[in-house]
């Protein structure tokens, strides 16, 4: 059976990797004053975006997902007719309607689509699930790499390949680290809410702090805070190295940024973590973080994700997903509820 994997447009992986899976990205539209702009992870057009948001911090900038009737024309006009079962991978529902809508989308889809391949003179059934990461940006994308690699390379009933996904989920630990907590305040306030309070902002402002917020089942946390951008890098890749260490359900460790790449490849704390994790048969993904993302979290942010283990027996049996001891010292300068 062809099968086929959609992700939204706010998951982060590298434009090389999505193009080689034909994964089809399901866009965010962005408003920019009168100006709307639909997000595909158009790496060029994100970077345009950073460079203009550098200079213009309070960019009138909204963010809207696709409606419940463009995806389901989205469905009906293409997917349908390419594959016989689909997987839609969306950012967490806590953050986003976008998993609301297509899951709305899809009981609509799913009455409709054998009209429509009947035209075609296709026979046969029609498969679609749509699944809640839990996690945002690199986390869904690490979630999205290891079902397509599932998908590509084992023999599973769409069944099967729905429930490891959802069970891998749970085991997605997301962080971030923004370099300006500008711009999350900015949008908080825009939404009404008290994400960042005045005081907080302005004593991190002084003081150069950097907040490490973690993102995990659908839940954000500030789990560390530094310095310094460069010396929070440092702590959060000493979260992952511990992670590494005590084993993870997949060999990916997923990273963006919000900027040119060669910033963040040149930084020596990024340089020695990647070859710590490849001498330890860990691989390393960058791309630029996703422009829906950038306008929520800023330029020059930083993500990181991975699947902690132990890995999960195939098929999934339904035992409990072991847990591994993370940093737990909540600070009180951030907690990041943006909604996309």
């Amino acid at each position: 059976m062809r099968t086929g994997f959609v992700i939204d447009s706010a998951c982060d992986l590298p434009q090389a990797y999505l193009q080689e899976h034909s994964i089809h990205i399901m866009p965010i539209s962005l408003h920019f004053g009168y100006d709307v702009f639909e997000d595909v992870r158009d790496p060029e057009a994100t970077q345009a975006f950073y460079r203009k948001y550098l200079t213009e911090k309070t960019l009138d900038a909204e963010t809207a997902p696709f409606s419940v009737e463009k995806i389901k024309a989205l469905f009906l006009d293409n997917l349908v007719l390419k594959y016989d079962r689909v997987l839609v991978i969306t950012i967490a529902q806590t953050r986003s309607p976008i998993f609301a809508n297509a899951s709305e989308a899809s009981y609509a889809i799913l009455k409709q689509y054998r009209e429509r391949r009947q035209k075609v003179g296709m026979s046969g059934s029609f498969y679609l699930t749509v699944l809640d990461s839990k996690t945002l940006f690199t986390g869904e994308g690490v979630l999205a790499h290891e079902a397509v690699r599932l998908g590509e390379n084992s023999n599973l009933s769409f069944g099967v390949l729905r429930s490891v996904a959802e069970q891998l989920s749970q085991q997605i630990y997301g962080y971030l680290v923004p370099d300006d907590l500008f711009y999350v305040r900015y949008r908080a306030s825009k939404k009404g809410e008290k994400s960042i309070g005045l005081i907080g902002y302005h004593f991190g402002t002084l003081l150069d702090i950097k907040p490490i917020i973690g993102f995990h089942q659908g839940e954000s946390q500030v789990v560390a805070k530094e310095r310094g951008f460069d010396r929070t890098l440092i702590k959060l890749f000493g979260i992952a190295r511990q992670a590494i260490d005590q084993g993870l359900a997949t060999r990916i460790v997923n990273t963006s940024y919000a900027g040119e790449l060669e910033v963040i490849r040149r930084k020596r704390a990024f340089v020695d973590f990647e070859q710590y994790a490849r001498e330890r048969g860990i691989e390393v993904l960058l791309s630029v973080m996703s422009t829906t993302g950038g306008i929520n979290v800023g330029p020059g942010s930083f993500a990181l994700s991975y699947i902690a283990g132990p890995p999960i027996s195939i098929p999934n049996n339904g035992d409990a997903a072991a847990t591994v001891a993370h940093p737990a010292n909540a600070a009180d300068l951030i907690t990041d509820n943006w909604m996309i």
